[in-house]
């Protein structure tokens, strides 16, 4: 091996669905159904764009042709444990088969919640990370997921998010490595009615995720590898996808950005923007992919000032953080200080050119920044930021 390539330590990876990627990729499921022997089924989708699109009466035209019985529930907002037992106990009436799940990452994580949730004994929210004592078995019904947001990736990953609003609220996970869905079909025509809100906020998630795993202190050369691939295409393809929702090209590379973003993150974690986002999201209704958004730029800079270029790994994170710069940006300026200054003004230009609001917009103040910031969890951030940092990172874009 030659002297100047370090060293590859061990890492492993978890499970990742059947992938199934492109334009028309959707026409797909009904054989993929026929072929599991699948024949009832409840499908969860989101509550507007999808239920309104010429994509899904098509699809149900499909499904009923391969004869296909099926339930189906729109979810409206994020899902909280009260929807995915209602969901649960319906599946488990008609005594399904599968669950498919179309729609963004609330969708999804519904979806993946309640085909787990089929096989529990008692409610979900027993069984959700930090607010239950029991753990899940690892049986689920199969998922087969198709996202239409191009963001959270969730349709690559192995937990569901479920939240409640309130002053004992929380936003947790349901994990298990079996809950993976089966298969992921990502078509980017479904994205094409997203909102452009929506666009800009679940693609800047798909961009914290990618840049989180790649500089997290998990890292591997595998999810190197896939960050690198996913933060190129998400540079040249948000401000496409969030101006001209109708370019289908754009939406091709959000998809791709995203699906990577979620093997990147279930398998090397996230940092400091996403250790906020559990807190944030249980004190206040906001959407996750704004949160994290608006968060993004300031992170960075926090994280660039106080990594020490003695340290070692830090030298690594700031090394990562101006390739950053580079993919992001489309342009090497030489040094890796001047790559990692443009990263922080690339994402302050990006945040404010495709539109995502301050947190002040959802009801953010001092003393919700106070709260969120006591309750953030670092994860893998490569720097230690404490909760004085993290409140004033936070005060930074009420």
């Amino acid at each position: 091996m030659s002297a100047h390539l370090p060293t590859i330590d061990s890492f492993s990876i978890g499970r990742c669905p059947r992938l199934s990627f492109g334009v028309g990729a959707r026409n797909g499921l009904a054989a993929l159904l026929r072929d599991a022997g699948v024949s009832r089924a409840g499908i969860i989708t989101g509550a507007r764009s999808l239920r309104v699109s010429p994509a899904w009466r098509q699809l149900q035209a499909q499904l009923r042709d391969a004869g296909l019985e099926w339930v189906d529930f729109a979810l409206d907002g994020e899902p909280g444990p009260a929807f995915v037992d209602q969901v649960a106990a319906e599946l488990r009436r008609i005594e399904a088969q599968a669950v498919i799940a179309i729609g963004g990452g609330s969708s999804i994580d519904a979806g993946k919640a309640a085909a787990a949730a089929f096989h529990l004994h008692g409610p979900v929210a027993d069984y959700l990370e930090g607010v239950g004592t029991r753990v899940p078995d690892g049986r689920s019904l199969p998922l087969y997921a198709l996202p239409t947001t191009g963001g959270t990736g969730t349709e690559a990953t192995r937990n569901a998010v479920l939240s409640e609003i309130g002053e004992r609220g929380f936003k947790k996970s349901l994990r298990h490595e079996n809950y993976a869905p089966v298969a992921a079909i990502v078509d980017p025509e479904l994205a094409v009615g997203c909102p452009a809100s929506v666009t800009a906020a679940s693609g800047m998630d798909a961009i914290t995720q990618l840049i989180e795993s790649y500089v997290s202190t998990t890292a591997a050369p595998f999810t190197d590898a896939l960050a690198e691939s996913g933060l190129l295409w998400a540079g040249r393809c948000i401000e496409r996808a969030v101006h001209d929702g109708s370019d289908i090209e754009a939406r091709a590379g959000m998809a791709y950005a995203a699906y990577l973003s979620g093997i990147c993150l279930a398998n090397a974690g996230l940092g400091i923007v996403h250790g906020a986002a559990s807190p944030a999201g249980a004190a206040l209704t906001i959407p996750h992919g704004v949160f994290c958004g608006t968060l993004l730029g300031a992170s960075v800079r926090f994280t660039l000032e106080r990594l020490d270029p003695h340290n070692a790994a830090h030298a690594v994170a700031r090394r990562k953080y101006a390739r950053i710069g580079v993919l992001l940006s489309g342009r090497d300026r030489g040094a890796d200080d001047d790559n990692a200054a443009a990263l922080v003004g690339e994402l302050a230009r990006l945040t404010d050119a495709i539109g995502i609001p301050r947190l002040g917009c959802y009801g953010f103040g001092v003393e919700t920044a106070r709260a969120v910031a006591f309750a953030t969890s670092g994860k893998s951030h490569p720097v230690e930021l404490d909760a004085a940092a993290v409140e004033a990172m936070l005060l930074s874009r009420l």
